[in-house]
Formats: C-alpha cells, sequence, structure tokens
C-alpha cells in the first residue's frame, strides 16, 4: 500500500539467497539458498521458525504446496525433499527422478502433482502427491529448463523452452499444447507466473522485457501478447502502411514488429523466423504484406494481419540482404544484397522473376522502384546509381557515379522526376533522373546519411544520419529546413505517413521508433523563446545528460535512465523501452536566474543546493 518496509532484512544464510515464497495463508515465509538450507521465518516479525537441513547441494528454488502443509524444495543435489511446513520435519525419503541438477519446481493447483524441472537434462519430471511416486510423465524439449508454472485448473504445465519460447504441456501425458507456443523474447527467460484467475502470464527475461501474454490454447487462435519494449536491439528499417494504420519495424534483434500508427501498441507478437539481423523491411501497396530482409540471405513474406509467415522463403543470395521494396503494382519485389546483385522476385509465384538477376560493381545498400512503376533503381558501396526499366533488364540509363562513397538510401519524388541518394560523405544527394544531372547537394549532416524519403506531396525531403538527427530540407530548393533532435544513437530509417502529416524514425543504436509532427517541426527555427518547450525541443543533449541550448546554456538535467526515452516537441511518441514525457503545467517556474524560481514551498535540500 506504501511501499514502505515493514521487516528489516531477514538474514540467516550464509550464501546467495535462491527462492523465496510466502505460506498460502500468509504466515510463513521460507527461502532456500546456496548454502543448502531451507528456512521459515514467522512473516508478522521476521523471527526464525525453523532451519531444515538435509540437501547436500544449493537449493534452487522452494514452493509450498496449495493448502500450506508441506513445503518442496529442489536442489543441485538432484533430489526434491518435502518439509513438515509447522514443524519443519523432513516427510518422507526424497524425490528421485531428476537426472542433473533440479532448477525448479511447482504444485498443481488442486496438490495432486509436484512438477520439478533439471537443468542440463532439459527435462521436466512429476510425483504423484498421494503415493510420493514418480509417474511416468517425461516432458522434454527444453533447451535450458529454468522456470515452470501450472494454469489455475492444473490442466496444462508451462515451461520455459528452445529459442526463448513458453511452451504449455499436458501434465498427464506430458504431450505438448498444440497452438500453445508463445514467442517474441529474445534472451533466456527466468521466470513465469499465472495470474489467479488464469487469464494472463506474465514473463521475465534477461532481454530487459516483461511481457503479458493471453495464453489461449487453440491452434485456431493463438496467444495474443502485450509487449512492454518495441525492440531489444537497434532498429534497422521502419515502414508505414500505404493506409497509415500500422508501423513494421526490422530489427537486429532478429524480430519484425507490427506497431499501431496512433497509438504505438504492438498488434501483434514479435514475428519470428531470421537467423540474424532484420536489415529492411517493405509494405505492400495494399497493407496486406511485410517483406523482410535480412543478414541470413533470406527474404520472408508475413500476413500483416495475422503474422503468419509464408512457407516459401525467398533464398538466392549469397550474401546479407540489405535492400528490400514492393513494385507500385505489387507484382514485384526487389532486393538488394552485399553479394553485389539485385534480385527481382515475382510476388505471386515467390520465384525469381525471369529477368530478374541483375549484377554490379560492389555491395548493394539501397533499392527503390519509381512512384510510377517506370524505373527500379538501385545504389552500391562504391557511390554507382543504376536504373533499370521496370520488369525488364534492360538499362534506363548507363550506371552514373553519385560519389565515391557508399550510397545507403535511395527514394524517388513522387512525379518520379527526381531521385535523392543518401551518402556516406554526410550528404544527401538530389539528381534530375531523365538527363542524370545532379540538382544539389545538401551538406548539414556531420556523419554519415543513412536514409532518405520524400513527402508524399514532394515539399519535402527527410533524411536520417548516424549524427543522431533527422533533417527536413525544402524538395525545390535544397535549403534546410529544421533538424529533429531526440535520438541518442545513429538514426537507420525514416519515412514520411500516407498523409504526410508525420514523419517516423528509427533509432538503429538507442532501440527507438520516433513519430514526429511535420507541421511542428517545420515552426522549430521560428519558436519564441519564451516556451520552455520550444527551447528544449530544439536542445542537445551533452555527454553528461544536459539537455543544451543554441548558446550553450544548460536547460534540463536529464538521468540515465531517461537519457534516449526523453519525449520532446516535435517528437510526438516514442516507441521503445521507458518513454519519458516532458509537460510544463501552470505554476511550473523555469528561467535562468535560480532565485525568481524559487518557491516558499520548495524542499529545503532544493534551497540549500540554490
Amino acid at each position: 500500500m506504501t511501499g514502505r518496509e515493514v521487516l528489516p532484512p531477514l538474514r540467516g544464510h550464509s550464501s546467495w539467497v535462491k527462492s523465496v515464497a510466502f505460506s498460502p495463508d500468509g504466515k510463513l515465509i521460507a527461502s532456500g539458498a546456496c548454502d543448502k538450507t531451507v528456512c521459515l521465518r514467522n512473516s508478522e516479525t521476521g523471527q526464525e521458525v525453523s532451519v531444515m537441513k538435509g540437501h547436500t547441494d544449493e537449493v534452487n528454488e522452494i514452493a509450498f504446496s496449495p493448502d500450506g502443509r508441506l513445503l518442496a524444495s529442489v536442489s543441485r543435489d538432484k533430489t526434491v525433499r518435502l518439509w513438515n511446513s509447522h514443524t519443519g520435519e523432513s516427510v518422507g525419503d526424497p524425490l528421485i527422478g531428476l537426472e542433473n541438477a533440479g532448477r525448479c519446481l511447482g504444485f498443481s493447483p488442486d496438490g495432486k502433482w509436484l512438477a520439478a524441472g533439471s537443468e542440463d537434462d532439459n527435462r521436466i519430471r512429476l510425483w504423484d502427491m498421494e503415493t510420493l511416486e514418480l509417474t511416468p510423465t517425461m516432458i522434454t524439449g527444453h533447451i535450458f529448463t529454468v522456470t515452470l508454472a501450472f494454469s489455475s485448473d492444473g490442466s496444462q504445465l508451462w515451461s520455459s523452452v528452445e529459442r526463448y519460447q513458453i511452451q504449455a504441456w499436458d501434465p498427464q501425458t506430458g504431450g505438448e499444447h498444440p497452438g500453445s507456443s508463445l514467442a517474441g523474447h529474445s534472451n533466456w527467460i527466468g521466470s513465469i507466473r499465472l495470474s489467479p484467475d488464469g487469464l494472463y502470464l506474465a514473463s521475465a527475461s534477461d532481454d530487459g522485457t516483461i511481457r503479458i501474454w493471453e495464453p489461449v490454447i487453440s491452434p485456431e487462435r493463438p496467444a495474443a501478447v502485450q509487449q512492454l519494449q518495441a525492440h531489444s536491439d537497434g532498429v534497422n528499417s521502419v515502414g508505414v502502411s500505404h493506409d497509415g494504420r500500422f508501423i513494421a519495424s526490422g530489427s537486429d534483434d532478429k524480430s519484425v514488429r507490427i506497431l499501431d500508427g496512433s497509438t504505438g501498441v504492438a498488434r501483434l507478437p514479435p514475428l519470428l523466423g531470421h537467423q540474424a539481423s532484420v536489415y529492411a523491411v517493405a509494405i505492400s501497396p495494399d497493407s496486406s504484406l511485410i517483406a523482410s530482409a535480412s543478414e541470413d540471405r533470406t527474404v520472408r513474406l508475413w500476413n500483416a494481419h495475422t503474422g503468419e509467415t509464408d512457407a516459401e522463403i525467398l533464398r538466392g543470395h549469397g550474401g546479407g540482404i540489405e535492400a528490400v521494396m514492393f513494385s507500385p503494382d505489387a507484382r514485384w519485389l526487389a532486393t538488394g544484397s552485399s553479394d553485389c546483385t539485385v534480385r527481382v522476385w515475382d510476388v505471386t509465384t515467390r520465384q525469381i522473376a525471369p529477368f530478374g538477376l541483375f549484377s554490379c560493381t560492389t555491395s548493394l545498400f539501397a533499392v527503390a522502384f519509381s512512384p510510377d512503376n517506370r524505373l527500379l533503381a538501385a545504389g552500391d558501396a562504391g557511390g554507382y546509381a543504376y536504373i533499370w526499366l521496370s520488369g525488364t533488364n534492360q538499362e534506363a540509363r548507363t550506371p552514373f557515379q553519385v560519389n565515391s562513397e557508399a550510397i545507403n538510401s535511395i527514394a524517388f519524388s513522387p512525379d518520379s522526376i527526381r531521385i535523392v541518394f543518401g551518402v556516406n560523405d554526410n550528404t544527401v544527394r538530389v539528381w534530375d533522373v531523365e538527363n542524370g544531372h545532379q540538382v544539389f547537394m545538401l551538406a548539414e549532416h556531420l556523419e554519415p546519411v543513412r536514409s532518405v524519403a520524400y513527402s508524399p506531396d514532394g515539399q519535402y525531403i527527410a533524411s536520417a544520419s548516424e549524427d543522431k538527427t533527422v533533417h527536413l530540407w525544402d524538395a525545390t530548393t535544397g535549403t534546410f529546413l529544421s533538424v529533429l533532435l531526440g535520438h541518442i544513437g545513429w538514426v537507420e530509417s525514416v519515412v514520411f505517413t500516407p498523409d504526410g502529416q508525420s514523419i517516423i524514425s528509427g533509432g538503429g543504436s538507442d532501440k527507438t521508433i520516433r513519430s514526429w509532427d511535420l507541421e511542428a517541426a517545420l515552426q522549430l527555427q521560428s519558436q519564441a523563446g519564451d516556451n520552455p518547450l520550444s527551447r528544449l525541443g530544439s536542445a542537445t543533449l551533452d555527454d553528461e545528460g544536459w539537455l543544451v541550448g543554441p548558446l550553450g546554456e544548460l536547460l534540463l538535467w536529464l538521468p540515465l535512465h531517461y537519457r534516449g526515452h526523453i519525449q520532446l516537441p516535435p517528437c510526438t511518441m516514442i516507441i521503445g523501452a521507458h518513454p519519458v514525457k516532458l509537460a510544463f503545467e501552470e505554476g511550473t517556474h523555469w528561467g535562468d536566474q535560480w532565485k525568481e524560481c524559487w518557491r516558499n514551498s520548495a524542499h529545503p535540500i532544493v534551497q540549500k543546493s540554490s
């Protein structure tokens, strides 16, 4: 209720405490430790009731029976022991059946079974609590058994399994429940718990996230998940559906995510299947398919509504696939790879098109179809641009060198007349498609430009860079308009929403996706300085956590965990681990004179620090 400490620390174990549990009536606290003992304490006073000795190795987990009369403990000595929770005396002989170190255990809600898992032979065994005999049931299929939990009706036994997933089993037969696999974590799952009503399952993982699942056991209706974090690693690519309803993203965590375009909330569990980083994603014109390209040399196609993947995985590239894009008529899918080729795939047959193999000089980092469906362009690591007639293997013009540095991104203007390149020499370059001449070079970025995009109306160009910024430019004149600050690492991807009102950016190292209001972004340069939010919106973040104004003034210091997650105008949404929004309410004091901000109600420590 208050968060205040009720009892002083409960001491007594001579080594690490591995597990604690309350008795069902709440009167006792039990603990198991590496000192090979189990301890019982009074939960009101903290006084030690009894110390149970008998294990010959560390105690990894303990659990009370549903009626509270028994306490079970599992140890690295490969045994499970039962204790009388009132007297602390051993009940019967140790339960034998684990072939390796015991790691986890739990009672079924009706007290009929006791399940225990071992961490090396990857098995769960069950004992009949009436006879204390080992049952024939053996659950296998684990990589590392660390946690288990029974459903509220005892009909399912959930456990962590291979590839960071959770699976339900039938405790009577040991068989797997079809359609119960929960996939989404990107590292070991250390703990799972079911809510008392059985409606939700919570899991905690070394990937830094807690996930809340709706564990529906049905092949027709897979389990739903509420994700508490967008990606657990860098975001390499973002795309917005043509109806604007969802955002797709690909990450170094090997997953593809589908997020609501308005709220950022996950629509589906992470789409898993790639064996390495997802470098690029693309959404079909009718918003029904998502294509993902990976370092694992494959392209996968996903149903954007269900998350199901095609059985046909597109294979053929000899290197990681850096770029992917659908043609405007959705007939073709183009991919660019480090194997120095561009491939064009027939979306209907999932096979490479008869004309669909183009060889280039060096690795390909970018591909793009023109909006009029007439041209296909690609850019390579040597700064060369290639343009072919779409649907053929004919060159529309001879390859030309944009620069000697790598071309990281390509985008056509909506009228297909111009093409913009994001280049490794820190520049954005705009060329005329027909005559092959550079129109202008935009040079405000301090680091390589990773991504470029035209607004739907063709008025603006957005560019994302390793300098942690997104820049906005006038697409007609090349005039620099504003800079969007907030990412604390390089920005890997940028795209406009179809309505042209927002910009979506993906952080390659800060693991966040951000949405920016275009109109507010365009007003950044002209905003008055008497608005604290507008001043912060144009601030930069230094290495010590200070938001610094244009004249070097210190505006606001951010604690370590807030950096990279602070939402300042014109950013309207952050999809990430810990989004933090600043709001200046009426009565908030701010300025460059502390004494003018001082309040009589201020805490004495604050007054002293002034």
